[in-house]
């Protein structure tokens, strides 16, 4: 007997609603994977430690196999357990996602199993890369954008995604993953997604090369600093989107202290009607006049 597949998540396509919104990299890392799970209407059972939720994973059966998992990706999400229970956690989850035939099942596994940022979870996440689905595929490369080491991530296959072209959020999600980790390279990946047709994956690659103060990203954080509040158009970003992602971008060129920039911050000083985002550039100014 197989487990349901039926009832998937909320798919990644979340990022395409709010890409960059005003979250560094790995921040924004951080929440894809936090959303997702909050998504999920289901509300944790009261009562339970991480071991009781690993017990009920394990005794649950098919299709309610799923919820179990929910509930510890829910707990692990929000609760730090103990270091010396963390080998026993992650070798449970890791035979489950092994063992496991229902996409939600795995899903879960993963973001409960990202969340506790620890390298022996790293044999399940590499594997995730491979997953025939999407959504796990997602969660794997935003658990592993968010790992504190490095070290035996396989980064081919988080490059391997950049080339899905039929799939924008986890194209972005994976550039981001590699920019957080500032792998070698990096430009050379980003540079291709400035002419995409893709708004977000422009974007994206925009605010990855602001870093290495690349002078082609230039036009394309005119055009991010240019966008309008106003445009209700399905699809197009809203105004307070548009606003974080301005001040997304302006917080790395502050960082970055790109003084040739100089000129298109005092612009938005000066022009942007949004408080927020012209008291942001007057900061910057500051900074890159110094």
């Amino acid at each position: 007997m197989s487990e349901q597949t039926g009832g998937k998540v909320p798919t990644k396509k979340i990022l395409e609603k709010s890409p960059l919104s005003g979250i560094t990299v790995p921040i924004l890392i951080i929440l894809v994977g936090a959303f997702i799970v909050f998504g999920v209407t289901k509300m944790l059972s009261t009562g339970k430690d991480h071991r009781d939720l690993v017990d009920e994973l394990n005794s649950k059966t098919f299709g309610n196999r799923w919820v179990a998992a929910y509930e510890l990706s829910k707990f692990l999400a929000s609760k730090k357990i103990p270091q010396e229970d963390m080998p026993w956690v992650i070798e449970n989850l890791s035979r489950v996602y092994f063992e496991s035939v229902d996409d939600r099942t795995r899903n879960f596994v993963v973001i409960a199993i990202g969340s506790m940022n620890n390298p022996l979870a790293l044999p399940v996440l590499n594997k995730a890369l491979e997953d025939s689905d999407p959504q796990v595929k997602f969660n794997a490369v935003t658990s592993i954008g968010n790992m504190t080491s490095t070290e035996n991530i396989e980064w081919t296959k988080v490059e391997a995604l950049l080339s899905q072209e039929q799939d924008t959020g986890l194209r972005q999600v994976a550039l981001l993953a590699i920019a957080a980790h500032n792998r070698p390279n990096l430009e050379d990946k980003a540079i291709p997604f400035l002419q995409s047709s893709e708004k977000n994956l422009r974007h994206a690659a925009a605010i990855v090369l602001v870093s290495k103060k690349n002078e082609r990203a230039i036009p394309v954080i005119e055009e991010i600093l240019g966008l309008r509040y106003d445009v209700a158009e399905a699809g197009q970003l809203n105004g307070a989107q548009v606003e974080g992602l301005k001040v997304n971008i302006l917080e790395n060129i502050e960082k970055s202290k790109w003084n040739a920039l100089i000129d298109l911050v005092t612009k938005v000083e000066l022009e942007d009607t949004n408080i927020r985002v012209s008291t942001k550039a007057k900061q910057v100014l500051k900074i890159l006049k110094n």
